[in-house]
This record gives C-alpha cells, sequence and structure tokens, in this order.
C-alpha cells in the first residue's frame, strides 16, 4: 500500500485530506474527531484512509498495557490504581498511534472485549481475566469501519456500540460475561468510516440518523476530472501544490490545539448559526468550533478566524442540513468574511400565515437571508434614487420648467420617473409620462420613492421542493 504522501491529491479528495490531517492533529492532543468520508465506488476512499497510518504520530503508554494506557492518565483494571511509583517502576514506551479495523463479520465479544480463556485454563493459577477487544485496544488512535451503512443495517448491536463510543469524548464501552461483574471502561478513540451512499442499503442519515449525526466530519470524495490527474494516479507522480502533512508537524499542531483561542465574535457566529438556521444537533455546534481551532492549530495560529470556520462548516454540516441551507450559510459566511462586519445574521420575522408555518427551519431562515440582504439592498437604492431625483428636479425647476400634479404618494408615470416629462398618474397605474415621456418641456414632480406604499403578499412564498402535487396544480375554481 502507498503512504499517504505517496497518493495524488486532487480536487475530488481534497476534502478528504483535510479531514485526515485535522482528525489525526485532534486526536493526538486528546480530542477524538470521528471522520465519515462518502463516494462512489473505485474513488479511494479506504485507500487513503489505510494509508494515512504512515503519518501517525506516536503515543506514550505504560510498557505493554493492551489498553494503551496514558501514564499520567491510567484507567485500565490493572493500572489505574497504580501510583507513579509504581508506574514508573513498570516503565513506559513509545508505539505508533493504533489503527484497528472492525469489520461486519465482527462478534460483539471481539470488538468490545471477553474473557482471557488462557488465563481461566490456566493450570498453575487459573483466574479469571478479560481480554480487551478491538475499540479497548484501539485507545488514543483510530478505529475504522469501511461500508458503514451496510454495518448499521447488518449489525445493529454493532451500530450500538458505536453509538456508545461516540456520544460523548471520551466514550465509553461496557464489558459484560457471565460469572463477571460488568466492566465499563472509558474509550478515547476516533471513528474513520466509509460508505458509497448510491447503493445498497443507502446512505448512512437514512439508515441510522443518530450513527449519522455523531460523525463530526463527513467528506465527500468525487472522481478526479482531469486526465492528467488520473495518469499521475497510476503513473506514482504526486502534485507538491498541497503536500502532505509530515507525523511531526501533526504532531506540533496537536501541541497548539488547546491553546488556540476563539475570539468572542467568531463564538457569536457560531452560536447564531445553530439558532438562526435551526440546526438540529448541539454536536454540529461542537463540530465547528473545535474543528476552528483544529484548522488554526494546522496553520501555526494562535487564535481561529471567520475563514477557518468557513473551511469546516461544509465537511461539519454536510449530513445535518440541506443542500440548500448549506448554501445560504456559506453565502453568509463568505459576505461576513468580506465585509468583516461584527454584526450576526438576524432573519426577517415572518409575515404570518400557513405558508410560513410550513415551511421547514432551514428554508425559513433561507428564505430571512434573502430577505434580510434585499432590503438593505432596496434602502440603498432608494437613498441614491432621493440624492439624484432630488438634485435633477431642483435644477429642473430653477430653469422654469412646468411641475406634474402628481398625488402625493401617487405611482408616476415611466417618463417621469426618468425626467423625459411630467406626469399625472394616479395609483392605479398610467399616467401622462409614458415610456418615452410627454410632450411637456423640462420640468416634473419626482415621487419619492421612500413614501410609496408598497403592497407585500399576504404570506411568505413556500419553496417548490416543499409543495405537494396538488398544491402545484391549481384549478380555477381552487383560484376564485
Amino acid at each position: 500500500m502507498k503512504p499517504l504522501a505517496g497518493l495524488v491529491r486532487h480536487e475530488g479528495n481534497e476534502c478528504l485530506f483535510k479531514a485526515i490531517e485535522m482528525s489525526i492533529a485532534s486526536a493526538a492532543s486528546g480530542v477524538p474527531l470521528h471522520v465519515h468520508v462518502e463516494g462512489l465506488r473505485g474513488t479511494g476512499k479506504t485507500t487513503i484512509l489505510r494509508s494515512a497510518r504512515g503519518v501517525f504520530p506516536s503515543i506514550v503508554r505504560i510498557k505493554g498495557c493492551l489498553y494503551n494506557c496514558d501514564p499520567e492518565k491510567p484507567h485500565c483494571p490493572e493500572h489505574f490504581r497504580l501510583t507513579r511509583a509504581e508506574i514508573g517502576a513498570i516503565g513506559t514506551e513509545e508505539i505508533p498511534m493504533p489503527f484497528l479495523e472492525i469489520s461486519h463479520s465482527a462478534k460483539v465479544g471481539t470488538v468490545v472485549g471477553s474473557i482471557d480463556l488462557k488465563r481461566i485454563t490456566d493450570r498453575t493459577s487459573p483466574r479469571a481475566a478479560l481480554l480487551p477487544g478491538t475499540i479497548p485496544q484501539a485507545h488514543r488512535g483510530v478505529i475504522f469501519v469501511d461500508e458503514i451503512n451496510r454495518l448499521a443495517e447488518t449489525s445493529p448491536e454493532l451500530a450500538d456500540i458505536l453509538l456508545g463510543v461516540m456520544g460523548t469524548k471520551p466514550g465509553s464501552v461496557q464489558i459484560e460475561e457471565t460469572g463477571l461483574p460488568v466492566v465499563e471502561l472509558p474509550v478515547r478513540v476516533s471513528v474513520w468510516a466509509a460508505s458509497n451512499p448510491d447503493e445498497e442499503p443507502g446512505p448512512l442519515e437514512d439508515i441510522r440518523r443518530q450513527l449519522a449525526d455523531r460523525f463530526d466530519l463527513v467528506a465527500n470524495v468525487s472522481r478526479p476530472t482531469s486526465a492528467q490527474v488520473v495518469k499521475s494516479i497510476f503513473s506514482g507522480s504526486l502534485s507538491r501544490e498541497e503536500p502532505v502533512k509530515s507525523s511531526g508537524a501533526l504532531s506540533d499542531a496537536a501541541a497548539l490545539i488547546e491553546t488556540v483561542g476563539i475570539p468572542s465574535h467568531l463564538q457569536e457566529i457560531i452560536a447564531g448559526l445553530y439558532v438562526d438556521f435551526a440546526l438540529e444537533s448541539l454536536r454540529a455546534v461542537e463540530a465547528l468550533q473545535h474543528g476552528s481551532r483544529v484548522v488554526a492549530a494546522l496553520d501555526r495560529r494562535m487564535e481561529a478566524e471567520l475563514d477557518d470556520l468557513i473551511g469546516v462548516v461544509p465537511l461539519a454540516l454536510r449530513h445535518r442540513v440541506s443542500v440548500s441551507t448549506m448554501a445560504q450559510i456559506l453565502k453568509y459566511l463568505t459576505e461576513r468574511s468580506a465585509a468583516r462586519e461584527p454584526s450576526r445574521f438576524r432573519p426577517a420575522p415572518p409575515n404570518g400565515g400557513d405558508n410560513a408555518a410550513a415551511a421547514g427551519g432551514s428554508e425559513r431562515n433561507g428564505a430571512g437571508a434573502t430577505a434580510q440582504d434585499g432590503q438593505g439592498s432596496m434602502d440603498r437604492l432608494f437613498a441614491r434614487l432621493r440624492d439624484t431625483l432630488t438634485g435633477r428636479s431642483s435644477a429642473q425647476q430653477n430653469h422654469g420648467g412646468t411641475s406634474g400634479r402628481g398625488r402625493p404618494g401617487a405611482r408616476q408615470g415611466a417618463g417621469s420617473s426618468l425626467g423625459a416629462g411630467s406626469g399625472n398618474g394616479d395609483a392605479g397605474g398610467g399616467g401622462n409620462g409614458g415610456a418615452g415621456g410627454s410632450s411637456g418641456g423640462g420640468g416634473g414632480s419626482w415621487a419619492n420613492p421612500m413614501d410609496v406604499q408598497v403592497f407585500a403578499p399576504r404570506a411568505r412564498a413556500t419553496p417548490i421542493v416543499q409543495l405537494s402535487i396538488r398544491e402545484m396544480v391549481r384549478t380555477g375554481e381552487d383560484l376564485r
């Protein structure tokens, strides 16, 4: 298997490389970061994930401990009661960060742990003891599950175990064997998974939504679109535009993560995303905040920035919001980044009616963003028209032009508003000032756009994707 640094990094898999580096650095700092990779078969998802072992930093554990006990925080049944002096007598050792896999055919006992038959059948000193499973042995490392959507459907008991491992940080596993007391072990492990959402049984979020939500980041890998990239993949050449970070660089980033600060305005933005765009899970907020901190640490910066958050949003929210809501969030954040304004997004209040209530939370907030942006644009447009038209009207009146006879608040004809002639149209439209203007000379009265009464629909429009077929087609009877 090629090392990660020998794999070609292109536009279709760039997000996966980024997610891997973030997860490795975060795991090395002591905080698991779970990654789910989706994409068509044959796009290199599993190859890249397995090759990442080549850049894993090392960890220090109590010598010979199968649970990878941290000498500073021993947790296994054998070492958690030992003093520092006793741990020092045993000694420590440095090993690569663990990387283990769970197959679909695995048994619960092999994944969680079971009775150590070798010790219990020892003729000299038989005793009951536990044999750690795959997950406890991956403590402070990574567990990889291929085709996790299939595992979630065919092995619900294994999916339940993963829910416990990923539910909190650190998670936990519970070992239950007849004749032994129940043992609960804390585990700090990052779960990596891959799936083909277009194949049976379908996307993970449709099978076990709770499990899908446990993943902090979701990367979508697509096929390469350039013939040169395909050639590079099979010739073994590597594009050096975005080199893979070494294990040393990831270790350095891991040491910085805890010290990276998140300024108050960025915390307010993240909290605002949860409220204003109706994010379902608070895990989304945790992923956005911690992900921004990790990105800053990888760039050797001591404070997270808005651009870090923008880079994390597609990975942290792809499986949590609709495509339209994602677009609204990125549009809002991008505009904030360009403007560098401290104010937060606030959706426009609904006008009332059943259509506004029928719209989903994400679509409702998206519409609010559009309304907010549109209102600001109209305000600026009206102000510019007012200044321009007021100046032209004064100039024309100084030349003795004839003023029009429009009533206050009346809508002027098109020719009048362009200064081509006077208009005296009423609120019903029309008016003598047509597109070409009236035959009147130079003067005219100018209606202030800020005084024009605007009639809005009684209720906010419902997005077409939320309408039933019956609602899309209306008969004459319905319209009457």
